[in-house]
C-alpha cells in the first residue's frame, strides 16, 4: 500500500513542478524567458552594433518607401505586423522574400506564389534557418513571413528564429494565407515556389 502512496506522490510533485516551471517561464521578462523552440546564439555570432548615426550635414539614405510606407529595420524587435495590402505591395516588388511557417503538407495544397517553406514544427526548421543565414543576405531588407493568420502564432515563433540569426526586419502578415487567397492574388501549389 505504501508503495502506491509513494509514486502518487512523487507524480504529484513532479506535475506541480512542471506547472510552475510553465507559469515561472509565462511570467518572465524577456530578458529572462526561456525560449522553447530553438536556439541560434551558436550561429548568430555576435550582437550586430547599432546603425551609426549620422554625421551633422551628412545624407540620409530613406529607406524605400512602398505605397507611402516605409519598412525600416526594427532591430529592437523580432517582428513588425503588417496588413494584407502592405503584403501585397511588398509581393509585388518581386524583390522581398517571402516565407510560409506552415507544415510542409499545407504548404504543397497552396503557398503564396515564390515563398519558400519553413514550418515551425518540423525538425528540419533549424537548419532552414541556419541554410538561410548562410545565404549572406541583407539581414536589414524585409523578409514577410506568414501562416494561417487568425490565432496561428507559426510565423510570429518563426520570427523569433530569424531575429536570433540576425533579421531585424521580419513583418508577419498577420492575416496571414487565408486572406492572401481572399484578396485573389497568386497561389502556387506543390513544392517549389
Amino acid at each position: 500500500m505504501k508503495r502506491n502512496s509513494l509514486w502518487r506522490d512523487t507524480l504529484s510533485i513532479l506535475v506541480l513542478a512542471g506547472v510552475a516551471a510553465v507559469a515561472s517561464n509565462a511570467l518572465a521578462g524577456p530578458e529572462r524567458k526561456l525560449h522553447w523552440v530553438g536556439n541560434f546564439q551558436e550561429i548568430a555570432g555576435p550582437p550586430k552594433p547599432p546603425p551609426p548615426t549620422p554625421t551633422e550635414g551628412a545624407a540620409v539614405t530613406p529607406a524605400p518607401a512602398l505605397g507611402g510606407r516605409d519598412f525600416p529595420p526594427h532591430p529592437s524587435k523580432a517582428w513588425v505586423e503588417v496588413s494584407g495590402d502592405d503584403v501585397a505591395a511588398l509581393h509585388a516588388r518581386g524583390d522581398i522574400l517571402f516565407i510560409d511557417a506552415r507544415r510542409t503538407s499545407v504548404y504543397r495544397t497552396g503557398h503564396i506564389a515564390g515563398s519558400r517553406s519553413m514550418a515551425i514544427w518540423e525538425s528540419d526548421v533549424d537548419d532552414k534557418v541556419k541554410a538561410l543565414f548562410a545565404e549572406g543576405r541583407d539581414q536589414s531588407a524585409p523578409v514577410v513571413v506568414y501562416c494561417s493568420g487568425g490565432e496561428c502564432e507559426d510565423s510570429h515563433m518563426l520570427s523569433e528564429k530569424l531575429y536570433k540569426v540576425g533579421f531585424d526586419n521580419v513583418l508577419v502578415y498577420k492575416d496571414g494565407f487565408p486572406d492572401w487567397e481572399k484578396r485573389g492574388l497568386a497561389v502556387t501549389k506543390g513544392d517549389t515556389p
